[in-house]
């Protein structure tokens, strides 16, 4: 794992009062580099192979929603899936364009979808917890070869 990253969990977890443990900074690796999105299933085989024993899920999960709420950690809720936050030095809410074809992921982030998502929630009195937002379509080198 980069340093930069290391750090920046380590950061993050410290602003937020928790304690980043070996075992959950062996999730955030795994997680890292990978350039997708994966399964808890994906990454307790992955953890199972690196380590050489048997990882329990509830364990995977926990530590996903560690990560999850020190913001190190997405949810794409369509694909029930995970990676890591491309802007964990800061809170924000979540934007993805999820790309069909290849499975990439580009976390976006747009103060004006914020606000107007936020306006229209005001607007009807609705209170939300959280707003993510997950695009499907096709990349743009996807969209390219798509074309030919």
């Amino acid at each position: 794992m980069a340093a930069k990253w290391r750090k920046l969990a380590e950061g993050r977890c410290a602003e937020k009062g928790e304690r980043l443990t070996p075992a959950r900074l062996a999730v955030y690796a795994e997680m890292l580099g990978r350039g997708r999105p994966l399964s808890a299933y994906e990454l307790i085989a992955l953890l199972e192979q690196r380590q050489g024993r048997k990882i329990a899920p509830l364990t995977v999960y926990r530590h996903l929603d560690f990560l999850m709420r020190t913001g190190l950690v997405h949810r794409l809720q369509s694909a029930q899936t995970y990676f890591p936050c491309d802007h964990p030095d800061h809170a924000h809410e979540s934007q993805f364009l999820l790309c069909s074809s290849c499975g990439r992921v580009d976390e976006v982030e747009s103060s004006g979808l914020e606000a107007l998502l936020a306006q229209i929630a005001d607007e009807r009195g609705f209170r939300p917890d959280n707003a993510v937002v997950e695009v499907k379509g096709l990349c743009g080198v996807c969209a390219v070869g798509a074309q030919d």
